[in-house]
């Protein structure tokens, strides 16, 4: 590597990941408490790509001793993930969002069947980190990462997501009603769901509409190639990811992948040249910042001088991506849109070197960790997805090439590819069982739907408990409040003492 491009400085970075991991983190995170599931994704992964067999120039002979992410911790962080799961499908984003039994699980006493009494609480994004993370755990080929996850009732679950016009929502009210934007962001996320807990194998009953969902994403491309909500909104490098990362994974998903590898890629991008196009216009040369201009305006739309511009001069420039028009460079879009290129085969359309020199010495911080823009402080998300950038544009060089310290790296799951193969192992460990046991069946179901009723039932103590919800909701109506507002406001961990309500409701 010549001098023009210094090495990656690995230990920086996991001093940085380690004191994330091992400590608490800054005060900034607290309001993100709701999503920390995704917070130690990105520390987890982060420690994973840093040491995975193939970040080393030797593989080591015992992968597990050699990865920053101990047994114990795999263990403990693995039972940590399925904590999270909501009974009735799908995670949580927080243990903030897991409330105790009682309060999870109604009955329906028309349908006669368990519905949940708290469904906002599981979300896709959740669902779709904590699959990926429990890849990332598990020890050995990764058969056994899914075991504890509820299969069936997420899918089942997912589906509920999904939307009339093949668009995906983000949660389920109590009500029934899908939340959430209709963006290409929860398009990928069920693309990715789905294929990990093999929904294509399931059949139609547990299976999303797949061909509504590509019609959904091939309405999205917008004029001037990118990607948008619709073709009627502002197009976005972070929605055409999602988007080619949702079609790649469709395809991957399909029993005949190895004979029409790019179907519902082909389908669902009206003209993959025009958004090529778009990707490779979203580089461009950082001229960094005039300190005698004060105009933020001008800064905000930086254009560089060409007439400073030799052309006979060899060196290469410093490059960032912005992910709209007129926007300022930012280490994330060089994820973003180096991965969606490496998805279509066209890494090569960018200049590795002078996004390279970017994120190692624009906003790479002296901490370790890479900062939203030069300047700034590091975060995980941005950390992260440096990490990811720099892996995949050595990996569309060809030949092998790698990223020095850094393992090899999977852009449609954006997690290492060592973790990549693991989920595969384990997705095809639930299809293998699917087979065995039939499509639809849930591992966790009873052949008796009635005896499996009651112990449910039972174990909840679900009558008594019943009668003093009834009482709880009386009181609240008496008081003039709304019992659905109540219950948001208790602390599963310490809800309100149930005796108190004797004597005043009947």
């Amino acid at each position: 590597m010549s001098s023009e491009l210094p090495p990656l400085d690995t230990a920086r970075h996991i001093r940085y990941w380690q004191r994330c991991f091992r400590s608490v983190l800054p005060h900034h995170y607290v309001t993100n408490d709701s999503i920390r599931l995704t917070l130690g994704f990105f520390i987890v992964a982060a420690l994973d790509i840093l040491s995975s067999p193939s970040s080393y120039s030797e593989p080591p002979r015992d992968p597990i001793k050699a990865s920053l992410i101990t047994l114990d911790d795999r263990k403990r962080l693995r039972a940590w993930v399925l904590s999270l799961q909501h009974p009735h499908g799908g995670f949580c984003g927080s243990p903030h969002h897991v409330l105790p039994g009682q309060y999870t699980t109604k009955w329906d006493a028309v349908n006669k069947v368990e519905s949940a009494r708290d469904p906002v609480n599981a979300n896709i994004a959740a669902t779709y980190f904590a699959l990926l993370l429990l890849g990332i755990l598990a020890d050995g080929d990764g058969s056994n990462a899914f075991e504890g996850v509820h299969q069936i009732k997420t899918l089942r679950w997912l589906k509920r997501l999904q939307r009339d016009d093949g668009s995906f929502g983000e949660i389920i009210d109590e009500d029934g009603y899908v939340g959430g934007g209709r963006d290409m962001r929860y398009c990928y996320l069920a693309a990715t769901i789905r294929w990990a807990l093999g929904g294509a194998v399931e059949g139609e009953v547990e299976d999303i509409d797949v061909d509504a969902l590509v019609a959904h994403i091939r309405r999205g491309q917008t004029f001037d190639g990118g990607m948008g909500e619709t073709s009627a909104h502002e197009s976005h490098a972070g929605y055409v990811y999602c988007a080619v990362a949702a079609l790649s994974l469709l395809d991957l998903a399909k029993p005949d992948a190895a004979t029409q590898p790019n179907r519902y890629l082909d389908a669902g991008i009206p003209s993959v040249p025009a958004l090529v196009h778009f990707l490779a216009c979203r580089q461009f040369d950082y001229v960094g910042e005039d300190e005698d201009n004060q105009d933020s305006e001008s800064d905000n739309h930086p254009l560089p001088d060409l007439s400073s511009i030799n052309l006979s001069d060899d060196t290469p420039q410093i490059a960032g991506f912005n992910g709209r028009l007129n926007k300022v460079a930012d280490t994330c879009y060089n994820w973003w849109v180096c991965g969606t290129l490496s998805m279509l085969g066209e890494g090569s359309v960018v200049e590795r070197g002078p996004a390279r020199r970017f994120i190692l010495e624009k906003t790479q911080h002296i901490i370790g960790g890479f900062a939203k823009h030069p300047g700034g402080p590091p975060d995980v998300y941005h950390a992260y997805l440096g990490l990811a950038a720099l892996a995949t544009m050595a990996a569309a060089e060809g030949d092998g090439k790698k990223e020095e310290g850094l393992g090899r790296f999977d852009p449609r799951l954006c997690v290492g590819a060592e973790a990549a193969e693991r989920i595969a192992k384990a997705r095809q460990a639930l299809i293998s069982a699917a087979v065995a046991t039939g499509p639809g069946k849930d591992e966790s179901e009873d052949h008796d739907w009635g005896f499996y009723t009651d112990k449910i039932k039972q174990d909840l103590d679900w009558d008594e408990t019943q009668k003093l919800m009834a009482r709880w909701e009386a009181k609240w109506r008496a008081e003039g409040k709304v019992p659905a507002h109540e219950m948001d406001k208790w602390n599963p961990y310490h809800p309100p003492d149930l005796d108190d309500l004797d004597g005043e409701v009947v």
